[in-house]
């Protein structure tokens, strides 16, 4: 019997004639062949790009971001639910193994006899294992896997949006705080100006309407202030909340705008952006689980064929396997649905509508990939340029306001040209703050935009551990 038992075994174990093999996805449109800027002078993004800010406080923020924030650590827990689901998956590809053992004493009198009394032992070892002549078990794997290395690239993917978003409230934030400092130093402005309009007017040179009308600008200065103090509140609150922190807690950073380095970045080529962007990846992923999922529902159109084997030791005895009955037995299965009213047809038919949704899904990914890269080249050569050129009207506008209030102060210009004259300055100031965060901005969203350095193989050596 032991002999029939152990040639079932490899037989039980043997591999499915079947297994998925995925098809590489084909890309659904052509790449340009070079971004409209041509501009490849900068350095190329690393995974570490917002190191080439200079920011040391933008540093830590980050650190404490990947450390710390609630979505990413639920997105990371989503990577090992999918493990977890990759591994049940394998298992439907090997051979269940039950074990069983019972033992059980009775006692039985008739009517003028005496009490009669016995047992009965038994335990038991079953196999059964499904043949996987169709793939659909292969299959199933397949999907789990491919679902496995989406939601990997889904994390790598708010990863990446995590530290974007640091660092645009951060910079956001610096500039809030030089908006700020602006509007103080225009209020001083204001005041010295007020200040020399009270001395004409003491004597009798200025005229009580110019005195109001200079009061007038000093209150709306003073009253831009608040709004703008609140403003930086409310983003730093909500900076400390991607770091994992509790808002409106703590002292505010001493940093400036101006000290941080805006670096110049060599986007590479149109093509290569197919390969650096995490996105991309999780959606050339579930495309490789939807063709696993058509290749799924057309093997449950044919037949499901499964073999079992079981080997029973059985005596008479409570507790007790003496000079037991052996038996071995083994068992060939064979299934097929007959009618199901077309089920199992349609299922094939919507595993094959996702997968043309998938696919123009990732057609529009690309198009809205190319478009982001494009739009932040034309952004950051925009505002650069435009912050060279307020840099030199500020230069300009603050030496005709001090020859105006030279010449106010000599009597020579009237109250309306000096206030014309710091007004010019006060929206140079503000509008050179605004160009300095857009060109930030435009940094930020282009590291972004190109994967924020994001490597395939790293990932690919993650889900090869998982899958071993």
């Amino acid at each position: 019997m032991n002999k029939r038992l152990y040639a079932l075994v490899p037989v039980l174990l043997m591999a499915g004639c079947a297994t998925f093999e995925p098809e590489p996805v084909s890309l659904p449109l052509t790449p340009p062949d070079q971004w409209a800027h041509k501009d490849t002078s900068g350095a190329t993004v690393d995974a570490d790009w917002w190191q080439a800010f200079d920011d040391g406080h933008l540093n830590q923020l980050i650190n404490r971001a990947i450390a710390a924030n609630p979505g990413l650590a639920a997105t990371a827990e989503s990577v090992i639910q999918a493990d977890l689901q990759l591994r049940n998956a394998g298992t439907a590809l090997l051979p269940s193994v039950s074990a069983s053992a019972s033992s059980g004493r009775q006692a039985s009198k008739a009517p003028g006899q005496g009490t009669v009394t016995g047992g009965s032992t038994s335990a038991g070892v079953a196999v059964d294992y499904e043949l996987d002549l169709w793939g659909r078990l292969s299959a199933v794997e397949g999907a789990a896997l491919a679902n496995f290395q989406a939601t990997r690239f889904d994390y790598d993917t708010a990863r990446i949006t995590l530290v974007a978003a640091v660092a645009t409230s951060w910079f956001e934030w610096l500039e809030l705080r030089q908006r700020v400092e602006v509007a103080n130093r225009n209020l001083e402005l204001g005041e010295r100006t007020l200040s020399l309009v009270e001395v004409r007017y003491r004597n009798g040179v200025a005229s009580r309407a110019e005195l109001a009308r200079q009061q007038t600008a000093v209150l709306g200065l003073r009253n831009a202030v608040p709004p703008l103090e609140y403003q930086a509140r409310q983003r730093l609150a909500a900076l400390r909340v991607l770091t994992g922190e509790v808002p409106f807690a703590g002292t505010p950073p001493v940093a400036d705008i101006a000290a941080v380095s805006i670096p110049k970045i060599n986007p590479e080529t149109p093509s290569d952006l197919v390969t650096r962007r995490p996105d991309l990846a999780a959606t050339e992923a579930r495309l490789t689980a939807a063709s696993a999922d058509i290749m799924q529902a057309r093997a449950a159109l044919l037949p499901a064929v499964s073999l079992s084997a079981a080997a029973r030791l059985s005596a008479d005895g409570f507790l007790s396997l003496t000079d037991p009955v052996r038996s071995v037995n083994g068992l060939v299965g064979l299934s097929q649905a007959l009618f199901d009213g077309g089920q199992r047809r349609n299922n094939v038919a919507i595993s094959q509508s996702r997968q043309i949704a998938l696919l123009e899904s990732y057609r529009g990914s690309l198009l809205a990939a190319f478009q982001e890269v494009g739009d932040a080249l034309d952004r950051e050569a925009l505002f650069q340029e435009q912050e060279e050129r307020l840099q030199d009207i500020l230069a300009r506008a603050e030496e005709s306001l001090r020859l105006t209030e030279v010449r106010y102060r000599e009597g020579a210009d009237e109250l309306l040209t000096l206030l014309d004259s710091q007004r010019s300055v006060f929206d140079v100031r503000q509008q050179l703050s605004q160009a300095r965060l857009s060109r930030l901005l435009a940094a930020v969203d282009l590291y972004k935009a190109l994967g924020g350095g994001w490597e395939r193989e790293e990932s690919r050596l993650v889900t090869a551990q998982a899958q071993e």
